[in-house]
């Protein structure tokens, strides 16, 4: 018979509705716990497909520069060579001065060593050692300088930040280009004392070689490119600007709302992949700056790069 305790008939209801509560949260629980842990995956999926992405667009770049970068490498090379095969004559001269005064001790009435000096032209040669030595460093220096700043540019992406000097980074930045936008536009830096960032050097690099050749594209055969470095309060907190003027063509209304928009091109097909400004608004977004932009058409382009100093 069964039991017609009303408070027991009540509890067992209750402990019944409780069990089945618990267990639905249980399994929500887990649910919601496999989701949480498919989204992090996911999110670290993507994370990972955004630094490819990033690289591959900074290879991309660097692909279109190969041929100024190697233009810019073969001329103190060649130079550098000629001066080399120079001295090697140089050093064939003394060479036979040296076999001479073996067989023949130095007199002040030796002749023939006075005679043969005069025909290895002693005197220009040793004149001449030391500005071709001086003249070929130089040459072996800029190309150092050349692949140095090239490596840092196409490194891949850092693990940490570090500090770094932003006028330094601007400097290696432009010798990167500078076989491109040389030939297009002039360059004025206005350089202010800055302390140091805490930032991703090669991303940043990224950034303004991006911007500047941009800048070359934009402008004829008379361009100015100013690049002008600042300390900016913005809300009580301390800034690094950099500002980016060329005196180009210009940007429509309807360009400037769609510019840092993906795979958006006001560019020939092969020429840009739409991704330049796209990856570089990203990549000072995740630097916790912003970027603006002013532009009128037929009356250039400035570009506001802000930096925060923690």
């Amino acid at each position: 018979m069964p039991d017609s305790n009303p408070y027991k008939i009540a509890y067992e209801r209750e402990r019944k509705s409780r069990l089945l509560a618990e267990k639905l949260l249980d399994d929500k629980t887990r649910a919601l716990y496999d989701k949480c842990q498919e989204l992090e995956e996911t999110l670290n999926s993507l994370e990972q497909m955004q630094e490819h992405l990033i690289q591959s667009e900074k290879m991309a770049s660097i692909g279109q520069l190969a041929a100024g970068v190697a233009h810019e490498i073969n001329n103190p090379v060649g130079y550098a060579l000629c001066n080399l095969s120079i001295l090697d004559e140089y050093i064939q001269a003394f060479i036979k001065l040296d076999c001479h005064m073996k067989i023949k001790p130095i007199t002040d009435t030796n002749q023939e060593y006075n005679s043969l000096r005069d025909i290895e032209d002693i005197d220009y040669i040793i004149k001449d050692i030391t500005p071709l030595m001086a003249g070929t460093l130089k040459g072996l220096h800029r190309i150092d300088e050349i692949v140095t700043n090239l490596k840092k540019v196409s490194h891949g992406g850092e693990l940490k930040k570090k500090k770094c000097n932003i006028n330094s980074l601007i400097d290696e930045s432009l010798n990167v280009v500078w076989n491109q936008i040389k030939y297009s536009m002039a360059v004025e830096k206005k350089f202010s004392e800055l302390p140091l960032l805490n930032c991703h050097e090669s991303k940043i690099h990224q950034v303004l070689i991006n911007m500047f050749v941009n800048a070359s594209h934009a402008c004829g055969t008379e361009g100015i490119l100013i690049v002008k470095t600042t300390l900016k309060c913005i809300n009580e907190e301390q800034f690094i600007r950099i500002e980016i003027t060329d005196n180009g063509k210009g940007m429509s209304k309807f360009t400037l709302l769609k510019i840092f928009d993906p795979f958006f091109t006001t560019k020939p097909v092969g020429v840009g992949t739409g991704l330049g400004l796209s990856i570089s608004f990203g990549i000072i977004s995740k630097h916790g700056g912003n970027i603006q932009v002013k532009s009128e058409e037929g009356k250039g382009t400035s570009f506001f790069i802000y930096l925060p100093i923690k």
